[in-house]
């Protein structure tokens, strides 16, 4: 997208601050059809600004939209629930690592990791129980290579 495209979408999405509820309302009518009766005026503004980058660079790739979705219902049936980062890990995948000669098993679980029985919400956190000192549980676990030196 051209510089000049983007500064008028970016002053397009600054003009909605300026419309009150009824004008968001009929410009979501526009863009997006059915008006939600309960939604304020904050919310309607950030929605039609993602509808208008939407129009202007196209949506989120299908898999992260079902990626949103799953963590919306989620955190809906459980509010404290923390999101692992993704490391490519799929449930059922099971992680190895040799410490001072001893074989640790941690599986790959719906919701975080689970080692000796116990859950975990990170390899980090699994890392520190194995070792009893911080690492990266991914530099741990072979996840993730180490840095090479800079010259």
């Amino acid at each position: 997208m051209r510089p000049d495209h983007d500064d008028r979408l970016e002053a397009e999405i600054a003009r909605l601050e300026d419309l009150g509820l009824d004008d968001l309302r009929k410009l979501w009518g526009r863009f997006l059809g059915a008006i939600p009766a309960h939604h304020g005026a904050s919310l309607l503004r950030r929605r039609l600004g993602y509808e208008l980058q939407v129009r202007a660079y196209g949506d989120l790739p299908a898999q992260a939209r079902r990626r949103l979705k799953r963590l919306h219902e989620t955190f809906k049936g459980d509010p404290a629930y923390t999101a692992l980062p993704s490391l490519g890990l799929k449930p059922g995948t099971m992680l190895t690592r040799t410490w001072r000669g001893v074989l640790h098993h941690v599986a790959v679980v719906v919701d975080g990791l689970e080692y000796r029985g116990e859950r975990f919400g990170s390899l980090s956190e699994v890392a520190r129980r194995i070792t009893g000192t911080r690492w990266s549980g991914p530099l741990f676990f072979g996840l993730k290579g180490v840095a090479e030196p800079k010259p």
